[in-house]
């Protein structure tokens, strides 16, 4: 498959999980315009596996984070005892406290996302950018601090040499989110220079020579690192398209829907709102592909499939070729009325299309489809009992007639009872 192709099926592969503005919570808009300001352009438009792969790099492993804030605690204290400068302890106890709320930040999505994928990256980018400025803010205040006002050269040589250090850590681990390191990297570095004059020892003016020299080539290294990583993860996006979709009917693969629906799954329920599944069969495709031939039959598996696709709710909701003449469809936040509604719209959508199949055992004429539908209804359940209820619903379905919808037993009970 050509590359080219990726262009035209790139619509239907994201899963969309940044639902429009007007249906977020208050916190989570404001995360977003927060995440939306501290982004290039560049960055906003970048796919969204792009940019969960990036989020991942920055929630990479705690350890150096805690031993920037332990060290930067570490100054403050010295200085407190060496020079009395209480200011100095309390901006490295701020910066401390703000690397330990990173460092807990880091080992909660860790154990949510290590094998999952993460649903908002917003609220997760929000919190390390503000961790990560307020820390360096930190760091450069108590930098400050130390230049302005104690006179030790040895704190001087242990404060700069640690912020040095600390700010080419930041241009190599941080360059994932290139606007947030920069601006770390300008908070660290710009007091020294507003501090040198303070300093009352004329061998350090050289400082106001070389930052800038330092900040240039971390800005450098910040860009290179940024670029290899958005390529790196480009070039995966596209093979992993290419590997999660039907070649066919161009719309994702069974693979890619069980990936993308258990992730969708466990957001659901930990959310505590409600999922469905559809399985859909195509009514009497035996007899198409014997009376019509194989390539026929391959036609009309790909129209099928794109009636589906386009008469599904949102983009939130995925479509997949399950396998044959099979599809699945999961549809977020839906319960088993809403299900039930899409399933009968797509049902209705491809009668309407009248695909002819003068060859049914049933006489109709047209080609059809039956669909089986089950929803968590906030059950904790995992992906393959839905999949084997609604598997079970079809069945129902193809039984009882054909070219209908059924509800997976608990739901047709449930059903009777409200009716009654």
């Amino acid at each position: 498959m050509a590359f080219l192709q990726v262009s035209r099926i790139d619509s239907a592969l994201p899963i969309t999980t940044e639902l429009p503005p007007g249906r977020l919570p208050l916190w989570l808009r404001v995360c977003t315009w927060i995440s939306d300001a501290l982004q290039s352009d560049a960055e906003r438009g970048q796919a969204y596996e792009v940019r969960e792969d990036l989020l991942h790099v920055l929630y990479g492993r705690p350890a150096n984070v805690l031993l920037v804030g332990l060290s930067g605690a570490a100054c403050g204290l010295y200085a407190e005892f060496r020079a009395g400068v209480w200011p100095a302890l309390l901006l490295g106890l701020i910066g401390l406290s703000l690397v330990l709320i990173r460092c807990r930040c880091i080992v909660v999505f860790r154990r949510r996302f290590l094998k999952t994928r993460c649903v908002y990256l917003a609220p997760w980018f929000t919190a390390f950018a503000l961790t990560a400025i307020g820390s360096s803010l930190a760091w450069g205040a108590l930098t400050f601090v130390c230049l302005a006002t104690t006179h030790d050269p040895i704190l001087y040589t242990v404060v700069l040499v640690s912020n040095v250090v600390t700010a080419s850590a930041i241009a190599a681990r941080n360059a994932a989110a290139s606007w947030i390191a920069r601006l770390q990297l300008l908070v660290m570095l710009l007091p020294i220079m507003a501090a040198v004059p303070l300093t009352e020892n004329d061998s350090y003016w050289f400082l106001l020579l070389l930052i800038p020299v330092i900040l240039y080539g971390l800005f450098v290294l910040v860009t290179d690192i940024n670029q290899q990583l958005v390529q790196s993860y480009r070039s995966q996006l596209k093979l992993s398209i290419l590997s999660t979709i039907d070649y066919l009917t161009q719309i994702p693969n069974r693979r890619y829907f069980g990936e993308r629906t258990a992730a969708a799954l466990d957001h659901c329920q930990h959310a505590r709102q409600p999922m469905a599944i559809l399985m859909i069969d195509v009514d009497f495709f035996k007899s198409f592909n014997d009376h019509y031939g194989h390539q026929e039959g391959d036609r009309c598996l790909q129209q099928v499939a794109l009636i589906l696709r386009d008469n599904l709710r949102h983009d939130g909701d995925i479509v997949s070729r399950y396998g044959g003449e099979e599809f699945a469809v999961s549809l977020q936040n839906a319960g088993i009325i809403e299900a039930e509604l899409v399933a009968q719209r797509l049902c209705d959508a491809v009668a309407a299309a009248s695909l002819t199949h003068a060859h049914r055992q049933d006489g109709i004429g047209i080609v059809t489809i039956s669909i089986g539908a089950v929803a968590t209804d906030n059950a904790f359940v995992d992906l393959d009992t839905l999949v084997r209820s609604a598997d079970q619903a079809l069945y129902e379905a193809k039984r009882t007639g054909r070219n209908r919808v059924s509800l997976a037993p608990k739901h047709e009970n449930r059903r009777h009872v409200d009716a009654a």
